[in-house]
């Protein structure tokens, strides 16, 4: 008794015992690090497995529990590297309280910014379909308030600020406890040898730098390995939500730093590239198709996919005004959008420039108006061009933007009277459709920003006569789909959008018959009818060209086809032949039936689709015409590498329009 008593006196004392001590307080908060980290891709595993598209077992599972501990152990390490390194060189020199403090003060910061991004990952798994990417960031532009009171509509996210506000608590009361707890067990492995000191002072430094690498072998945990199983979902939550949001910064920094520092990033390690000369997009409009009209429309939908247009989900009836002039006109149902967001999207299809990962709304308008901008373009054939908008003109810098691209004339919520049953983002699409007919006067040329089938949902569908609602009054053979169907309430506001844009195009056919009309989605709309979507349906958006004169034989029904094909296309139909213009686009009256089409981070070429980022994670799928048809997916899904080629044409593509908007090619 006496004999232990004396060890406890001596260890206390002893400045190498205070550091084995501290040490294992560091590893316990690392290991519930870990633990949180580890508890959450579990969560999202069960939570989220729905999304899982290709069939699994207890391997993969395995493997992926496996490979994410890699990351929860290096994010959790790294967060307590600093009072680990201050506990090595403090420790000797009888400093341990101001290690102690910075320890708690560390472990308090780290659990709530760990419980806070996995919390918030929830919400954001719901509506992106991923973990935290480089998009986030683009709320930065936006309208903020708009956003929260989004989600508050949409999410109503108490249960999450409840989940939060309970985790934190126990996190709190952990770095207490860990704090006062004397570890007296330690005292066992008290010795006076200085060799066997060394010895796990040494084990305590490489375990703990191991910890930090998340790897015992030569590669640290990195995300270009992190791709360990055959599905797309599950790959994507090996990455914990504390790395992916650093990843997500460092993506988006780097692509907008490059602005500033005149690199282009996607030429670093591409040297054999190099970025096309102006006089490399200089084209020739052939002979017009038709006589010039004295009004042109370019209706970009908010939110309008091309899934709800496919055969297979033809009984719910969503989009029949569409379907009905596509009937008429022009249909192409390949189309890759610019972007996965309104903004860049729209920014994209004005100044003829792709976007390429840096917000164009904020640069442009420091910058020359683009030589490929289409409002340009479409004045010198002598139309007066109009931007309608059904939000404010602050958000993104919207009104900024298309004046700094060379339109005449702006027009937003403001014009109409304010707000709608849109409330936050400004008035219904109706009350735009209004405001469009109302402006439109002279010969114009008109890009409309539509608004209504975004959150937080709130318009009265029961007026205009919307057939559904609850999910069971879908036809029966929709019902027999597997999993939650998305609500028909939310689904409704595309019902009402088509409708508005239907009414709208035949009060203006009625009033100018020779009135032409180009109709596209600005993105995927991030609401899945149902839980297991391919990933065409998560990638393209409809494009319809209808007016007098346009038939559906001038574009075969299967072209690929980008939103950069919009403004080509446009000048190929009026305007008179050999006018000179600029594009990254084609004319699709001449686009090869093989071509290569791009949207940012998304490859289409024939029946080959690739999206993701190609130097680390991205998906495959293979277009078969028999899943627009069938409900059911008639070949099993698989797996194909992006050839050399269409990645090398990618970088280029990409490199070009990065130089077109940062540096101009004057």
């Amino acid at each position: 008794m006496l004999a232990s008593s004396l060890a406890g006196s001596l260890a206390g004392s002893s400045r190498w015992f205070s550091f084995v001590n501290e040490s294992w307080r560091i590893a316990t908060l690392w290991l519930a690090g870990v633990l949180l980290f580890m508890s959450f891709r579990i969560f999202f595993l069960v939570y989220f497995h729905d999304r899982i598209t290709t069939p699994i077992d207890l391997d993969v599972i395995l493997n992926t529990l496996e490979t994410g501990f890699a990351f929860d152990s290096a994010a959790s390490g790294v967060c307590f590297s600093i009072p680990f390194l201050l506990n090595c060189i403090l420790q000797p020199m009888r400093l341990g309280h101001w290690v102690r403090m910075v320890r708690n003060f560390t472990g308090k910061l780290f659990f709530v910014v760990a419980i806070l991004l996995c919390i918030t990952s929830i919400t954001y798994i719901s509506e992106y379909g991923s973990q935290f990417n480089y998009f986030m960031f683009e709320g930065l532009h936006d309208d903020q308030q708009a956003i929260a009171l989004t989600v508050i509509e949409q999410y109503r996210p108490w249960g999450s600020l409840l989940g939060l506000f309970t985790l934190l608590v126990i996190a709190f009361k952990l770095c207490h406890r860990v704090d006062k707890q004397s570890n007296s067990f330690l005292q066992r492995i008290f010795t006076d040898c200085k060799w066997k000191r060394t010895l796990l002072i040494s084990i305590i430094v490489v375990l703990f730098i191991c910890a930090i690498r998340g790897s015992f072998e030569s590669r640290p945990a990195s995300r270009k390995w992190s791709a360990v199983t055959p599905d797309p979902f599950i790959n994507n939550l090996v990455i914990n939500p504390f790395r992916s949001f650093l990843y997500a910064i460092k993506d988006y920094n780097d692509l907008q730093n490059h602005g500033v520092d005149g690199e282009n990033p996607y030429l670093n390690h591409n040297s054999v590239l190099d970025v096309l000369p102006l006089n490399a997009l200089s084209q020739y409009t052939t002979a017009p198709l038709l006589a010039a009209p004295s009004h042109v429309f370019v209706i970009v939908m908010e939110s309008y996919d091309s899934w709800p247009l496919q055969q297979k989900y033809a009984s719910l009836n969503l989009t029949n005004q569409l379907k009905n002039l596509a009937s008429k006109g022009i249909y192409l149902d390949n189309v890759l959008p610019a972007a996965s967001s309104t903004m860049n999207s729209l920014s994209s299809i004005v100044s003829g420039i792709p976007y390429a990962g840096v917000n164009m709304s904020l640069i442009g308008p420091q910058k020359p108006s683009s030589k490929l901008s289409l409002f340009n373009q479409l004045e010198h054939l002598g139309y007066t061009s109009q931007f309608f908008y059904g939000g404010l003109l602050s958000w993104q810098n919207v009104g900024e933007y298309v004046l700094s691209q060379g339109a005449d004339k702006v027009y937003s919520a403001t014009d109409a009277g304010g707000k709608g049953s849109a409330g936050v983002w400004g008035i219904d699409d109706g009350q735009l459709f209004d405001l469009v007919a109302e402006k439109t006067t002279q010969k114009s040329f008109n890009v409309i920003l539509s608004g209504s089938y975004h959150g937080p949902f709130n318009l009265d569908l029961d007026k205009y006569n919307y057939p559904y609602k609850s999910a069971a009054d879908y036809p029966a053979e929709i019902n027999r789909l597997e999993g939650e169907l998305l609500d028909p309430y939310v689904l409704g506001h595309l019902w009402y959008a088509d409708k508005m844009l239907g009414e709208f195009v035949a009060k203006m056919e009625q009033r100018y018959p020779d009135a032409l009309f180009v109709i596209t989605g600005d993105h995927y709309s991030r609401r899945n009818f149902h839980k297991r979507p391919n990933l065409y349906e998560l990638t393209h958006v409809p494009m319809v060209i209808y007016g007098k004169g346009v038939s559906a034989d001038l574009v075969p029904a299967q072209q690929v086809a980008s939103h950069m094909d919009i403004a080509p296309t446009l000048l190929d139909l009026i305007a008179p032949a050999n006018t000179q213009f600029y594009s990254m686009g084609q004319s699709l009256f001449n686009a090869a039936p093989d071509r290569r089409v791009f949207g940012f981070q998304t490859i289409r070429h024939n029946e080959q689709l690739w999206r993701g980022d190609l130097s680390a994670l991205y998906e495959y799928y293979r277009v078969n015409e028999r899943d627009k048809t069938q409900l059911l997916p008639t070949t099993p899904p698989q797996f194909v590498e992006v050839d050399a080629q269409a990645e090398q044409a990618y970088t280029q593509y990409m490199a070009t329009a990065w130089q077109l908007l940062t540096q101009g090619m004057d």
